[in-house]
């Protein structure tokens, strides 16, 4: 059994190094807001180039091994922050907005009630149409690359912390 959903494209997470993380996502601002002539509140951005950062911080017995990355380095991070689309009433379905982690996909109506569907390439498929809102969940793959790190130890209390903070490329 996994300690974690977490996957990271480095040296590893030894043994009680990794449970009980935390993953925090945001968008890294591609825009400014400008005030119009009639002083409406516009946002100007370019919708390409949206990316995440991420803060993964996590408190255990061990340290993950850090030998091999540094400020700088590019990382494939396998999240555990999901992330949802919708796949609108008729439609059967969606494209979806960044690489799934392997058998991470769910699919549910809004009871929560499980929907059959199929995964390939990305894009998620239903078997038949709906005539409500499914919603798509998902944890993605994200390359990303380190701004910072850090690590703790508390020696009485015997635990370690780490935190990494990744922005997409």
């Amino acid at each position: 059994m996994n300690e974690t959903n977490l996957i990271l494209g480095f040296s590893g997470l030894p043994p009680e190094s990794a449970r009980n993380c935390t993953q925090e996502l945001s968008p890294i601002p591609n825009g400014e807001f400008r005030k119009s002539i009639n002083g409406d509140l516009l946002f100007l951005e370019t919708t390409e180039r949206r990316r995440y950062r991420s803060i993964i911080s996590c408190k255990d017995t061990n340290s993950p091994i850090i030998s091999g990355i540094w400020v700088g380095s590019q990382i494939s991070v396998g999240c555990i922050q999901n992330l949802w689309q919708v796949i609108n009433p008729g439609e059967l379905k969606v494209g979806l907005v960044r690489p799934a982690v392997e058998d991470s996909i769910c699919v549910i109506n809004n009871l929560g009630d499980a929907i059959k569907f199929r995964a390939t390439n990305d894009e998620v498929e239903l078997r038949k149409t709906y005539e409500e809102k499914v919603f798509v969940g998902f944890r993605p793959w994200l390359i990303m690359k380190v701004i910072n790190f850090s690590l703790e130890t508390d020696e009485w209390g015997v635990s370690n912390g780490w935190k990494l903070i990744l922005e997409e490329i």
